[in-house]
């Protein structure tokens, strides 16, 4: 009886091994994929409409540009153009293509489909209701010519400046093949489930926005080097938390920690943490709007403090301000204290002035104001005491504060400014809002035009500075313009940047224009910020820092990043084709499954050797 029931309980152990589902095995990435967890999932792979960050996980990989950033240098170089001149004036731009570009489709890329590109911009850029994302970067084209199959000419309105950033970096090429049979209102709502560029990944079977994996793979014929990988799968999460156990179950390579996951992370040898800053600027913004026919008066409609259109005051803003304990403590040291207006990820053309923290000399700016005394005011809730002048003007404005759960760091901030900005005399009243009541607020029409005093809001302006250079001129008043500012010399040189060719006679001119905004503070950057990315260093070499100190997604990072694992091959990789991305990870992740495990064989053979000896004493 013993030994039936013994027996037994093997067997059912047997069968219960079978059934458990085991973890990947991390360290065994015989699939050769490289796995990024995201939050976002891509919703588009139309080149012509994109727009939302996340697109870029997709269309970034599958198209290419004219142009493109050297992830190492930040300086510019060839993506599809070989090499580019312009003539004496600034204003014509011949570009000599790469030869023996392949489409992912197998057709060659020449000067037509360049052509066909740029020209269907320029089709539809007078026409509002074509809504073709990029039209505006061509607005200083009149015409684009075929030279040859693979030189192009294109002759512009007027010099512009960054015109190797802004178009020949932004607009990505498209097959004429394709899309030249469609007209411009076609091409708008086609969903290009199945995109057709020269970049160095295609995507596997069909873009479907409603999938939670999206799986590229290596393109072969890509004109530089192929991937070491075979493909790289995005996935999508609901929140960082649950990213945070896939990583550390080794069912993603790379994803951006929280800063509370990073401590755990940096104990594991496995995997490696780094800081990377982004192109981020966030600002203390001052409600400056003035009246055109005397700028040292408040626009008659403005409902904004008078006060703040002292820049004396605002300065003093900036001197009590401890930025670097907000990098710190709030941040937790993941960015950079905030100084001028074009962010430190923006290379050559931040212009690097430390902040000084200095509330004495705050002190001695408002005082030179006339704000010698004070008066105890109640603050919410708080008896705060600020500083007065004989006219009674009182030191206290009103901050919008936003409640969108991207403003975080806004809100964690704010205790520590309210703090440093009573010990100089300057009281704040918090008014909670969203990001859509702010911007109402800003509006210059209604019954109250412009009712805010000072917000802390943010930018995201790229590696180019002209855009955040144009958010403070006059012309963006009642446009992008939060401030309202405008002051006549820095619209100036704004203008001249935009036409100035010669790099260095440009980065001057900038220069002058950051100087100008940090000295008269309608913005005051409070700092640059930047964010946590963890990955594999276990299973993945050759990983890729933007500039040393920026993010790790990259397309370097995609094409050199190998596998430090023996890879398994299939004997035909393309065999699932057109299967969806969620069941081919379904299936691979099968492959990798239980009895990949040694644990598990360990204890079958167990199982086995006990069924021998029962059986042998069976018998005996």
């Amino acid at each position: 009886m013993g030994k039936r029931f013994l027996c037994f309980i093997l067997i059912i152990l047997l069968v219960f091994i079978g059934l458990i589902p085991m973890e990947v095995d991390s360290k065994s990435n015989v699939d050769n994929k490289l796995r990024l967890g995201i939050t976002s999932f891509p919703t588009n792979a139309n080149p012509w409409t994109q727009s939302k960050q996340a697109d870029n996980a997709l269309q970034g990989r599958v198209y290419s540009w004219l142009s493109r950033m050297n992830e190492r240098t930040l300086e510019l170089e060839g993506d599809l153009a070989e090499d580019w001149s312009v003539s004496e004036d600034g204003l014509i731009w011949t570009i000599k293509l790469r030869e023996g570009v392949l489409w992912h489709d197998g057709e060659k890329l020449d000067a037509d489909d360049v052509v066909f590109t740029y020209q269907t911009l320029l089709d539809s850029k007078d026409k509002e209701e074509l809504t073709f994302k990029r039209k505006k970067d061509v607005k200083e084209i009149e015409k684009i010519e075929k030279i040859n199959d693979y030189t192009v000419k294109i002759t512009n309105s007027v010099p512009k400046a960054y015109f190797v950033t802004e178009p020949l970096g932004t607009v990505r090429i498209v097959p004429e093949h394709i899309w030249g049979k469609m007209t411009l209102e076609e091409m708008l709502n086609f969903n290009n489930e199945k995109p057709i560029g020269t970049g160095p990944f295609k995507v596997k079977g069909s873009f479907n926005p409603q999938d939670n994996i999206l799986e590229l793979d290596r393109f072969d014929d890509y004109f530089e080097k192929a991937a070491n990988i075979d493909s790289m799968l995005y996935i999508l999460f609901e929140n960082k938390d649950t990213m945070f156990q896939a990583f550390k179950n080794g069912d993603i390579d790379l994803f951006q920690p929280s800063k509370t996951q990073v401590p755990q992370l940096e104990k594991d040898e496995k995997f490696k943490v780094v800081k990377v800053m982004l192109p981020k600027l966030t600002q203390l913004g001052f409600n400056v709007w003035s009246d055109p026919e005397n700028p040292k008066k408040q626009h008659p409609l403005s409902n904004g403090n008078p006060l703040l259109l002292n820049p004396k005051i605002r300065r003093a803003f900036d001197y009590a301000l401890d930025k670097q304990k907000l990098v710190d403590v709030v941040l937790g040291g993941v960015g950079d204290v905030g100084s001028t207006l074009v962010p430190t990820s923006s290379g050559k053309w931040h212009l690097d002035i430390p902040h000084e923290y200095n509330p004495e000399k705050a002190i001695e700016l408002l005082k030179g104001e006339g704000f010698t005394s004070f008066i105890t005011e109640k603050i919410g809730g708080r008896e705060v005491k600020v500083r007065t002048n004989d006219n009674g003007e009182k030191l206290i404005f009103r901050l919008a504060l936003l409640s969108n759960g991207y403003a975080w760091h806004y809100r964690e901030s704010m205790p520590f400014m309210t703090k440093w900005l009573e010990e100089v005399g300057i009281g704040l009243v918090i008014e909670p809002m969203d990001g859509s009541t702010l911007g109402e607020r800003m509006s210059l029409e209604g019954e109250n035009p412009c009712d805010f005093d000072l917000f802390i809001w943010g930018w995201t302006p790229g590696y180019e500075p002209s855009f955040i250079l144009s958010v403070l001129t006059t012309d963006q008043i009642g446009g992008r313009s939060d401030a309202m500012y405008s002051n006549a010399e820095y619209d100036e040189l704004y203008n001249l940047q935009m036409t100035q060719i010669n790099e260095k006679e440009r980065l001057e001119t900038i220069n002058k224009m950051q100087k100008i905004i940090l000295e008269e503070a309608p913005y005051i950057a409070l700092y640059y910020q930047g964010a946590y990315e963890a990955y594999r260093i276990d299973e993945f070499d050759g990983w890729v820092q933007r500039n040393g100190d920026g993010t790790v997604f990259n397309n370097e990072s995609y094409l050199e990043v190998v596998s430090k694992a023996p890879i398994q091959k299939s004997e035909d990789k393309n065999q699932e084709t057109d299967k969806p991305p969620s069941e081919q990870s379904q299936n691979n992740e099968a492959s990798r499954g239980a009895f990949s495990n040694p644990t598990i064989w360990a204890v079958i053979a167990i199982v086995v050797i006990g069924f021998i000896i029962l059986n042998k004493k069976e018998k005996r």
